[in-house]
């Protein structure tokens, strides 16, 4: 290992959206910044991902950081609905709500330019980080192992993984340091998920919309999409929670199936797989000296694996309390746990729905699904409801407790949405201090325990 020793303030490891964010608001609050990334730097910002990206969270986004949202050849369309459509004729909900989506590369490369235009931000490119360096009970740096084979380690008084699903210092805690934090995000709690960019010889049929696509021979929990990028461009792909019965199927062919299915005469630009979480955040997101944003800390929604959105918000959080933890030469967890509050007070709330999802497919089918859409059970204002008022409590409690068939079925449905709703008010009341947490920890884990 090199002996040279190089002292930040905070380093970010893992330069996507959550990353480079991070970095932003550090940079733009003075805070010497190094942000590290496993890719070569004209690389950084190419991820597999579904491209749809709402204009809800780039204007919040703007708002916190003054970050302008996706312009000119970062944004391919603005798409002007999403639709859910299942195989019964009348199993759609067609909701007009407004997104976009983007050339994630190209948005990515800006956000990485704008990052580190402060002074006060350095890059390093095509490293890998190797280790997690800790002093006493705090996490104070890493070692990168560099382009020429060469281990160097790098101090800081924060460290913030936004490195994706795979968390490389988060696994890498050692027992005793950041103890509230878990290491590993189990097998049966991630999305899988493979998509194509394509582009079409004639006008494809999905214009200017976001369409999720239902299937019996997809594996369950799970859909597959097409997203509008232009008139004759799509991003399409499947995604599935990798249950037990899952794991082992292979998602190339599956996918290749409903493909060309669903389409003739297209040419591939790009394929890629990619794994998302699929469950609540995390519990803690922080401890002495460490943070966590995006993918790493579970910051993907369950429901359809949206995780560009919560990446880019946490990012600028987390930004801003580390910025402030610098500036008041506090780094410990206390410092850091408002962090936390904000995370468990906005995805906790948003995620809760698709944490019951997962447990209906536990014991529920695509067919159940696709009747409860026919009949009007789910409607479309359950999914603008959950967009924009999470906290409200849903109607489809109500419209469960009519049904006169499958009287089994819509029980469980009442009772998945009352520990939703639970989930919920749990989340609101996260402790404002890590004195609270084991108690508040206790409460939610007989929630995300209890069954249908």
């Amino acid at each position: 290992m090199s002996n040279k020793k190089t002292d930040y303030d905070v380093i970010v490891v893992g330069a996507g959206p959550a990353g480079v964010v991070a970095a932003y608001m550090l940079g733009k609050n003075g805070i010497n910044t190094l942000l590290v990334d496993k890719k070569p730097k004209e690389k950084i910002g190419d991820k597999v991902c579904g491209d749809a990206l709402s204009q809800v969270i780039t204007s919040e986004l703007e708002r916190l950081t003054g970050i302008k949202p996706p312009y000119g050849e970062e944004l391919n369309e603005v798409t002007e609905r999403l639709v859910l459509k299942g195989k019964r004729k009348k199993a759609v909900l067609d909701i007009p709500i407004k997104s976009q989506t983007i050339d994630r590369h190209k948005y990515g490369q800006r956000l990485l330019r704008e990052a580190t235009a402060f002074k006060s931000v350095s890059l390093r490119d095509n490293v890998r980080v190797v280790d997690v360096v800790v002093d006493g009970d705090y996490v104070s740096g890493v070692v990168i192992l560099n382009k020429n084979g060469e281990k160097e380690k790098f101090s800081s008084k924060i460290v913030i993984d936004t490195s994706g699903f795979t968390g490389i210092i988060r696994r890498r805690l050692p027992n005793g340091v950041c103890p509230k934090v878990l290491r590993q995000i189990p097998k049966k709690e991630m999305i899988v998920a493979y998509r194509d960019i394509i582009i079409t010889k004639e006008k494809h049929r999905f214009q200017k919309g976001l369409y999720l696509l239902y299937f019996d021979d997809l594996p369950m929990p799970g859909y597959y999409w097409a997203f509008s990028k232009g008139e004759k461009m799509l991003n399409i792909g499947l995604g599935y929670l990798l249950t037990k019965e899952n794991v082992g199927k292979n998602i190339k062919e599956i996918n290749q199936k409903v493909r060309d299915r669903l389409f003739s005469n297209y040419e591939i630009i790009t394929s890629g797989g990619h794994q998302i979480p699929a469950r609540l955040p995390l519990p803690s997101l922080v401890g002495n000296g460490f943070m966590t944003a995006g993918d790493a800390g579970a910051l993907a929604n369950p429901i359809n694996g949206e995780g560009h959105g919560p990446a880019l918000l946490s990012g600028a959080h987390a930004g801003i309390v580390a910025s402030n933890a610098i500036k008041k030469a506090d780094y410990s967890e206390n410092a850091l746990w408002s962090y936390n509050k904000w995370v468990w007070n906005v995805y906790g709330v948003e995620f809760a729905l698709g944490v019951i999802l997962i447990k209906f497919f536990e014991k529920y089918s695509y067919d159940d699904f696709d009747w409860m859409l026919a009949k009007g059970i789910i409607r479309e204002e359950d999914v603008v409801q959950v967009l924009n008022e999470p906290l409200n409590k849903s109607q489809i409690l109500k419209r469960a407790l009519k049904g006169i068939y499958r009287p089994k079925l819509l029980l469980d449905l009442k009772k998945g949405m009352e520990i939703g709703d639970k989930i919920k008010e749990v989340s609101m009341k996260y402790p404002s201090s890590p004195e609270g947490f084991n108690k508040w920890y206790s409460e939610l884990q007989k929630l995300e325990k209890a069954k249908i």
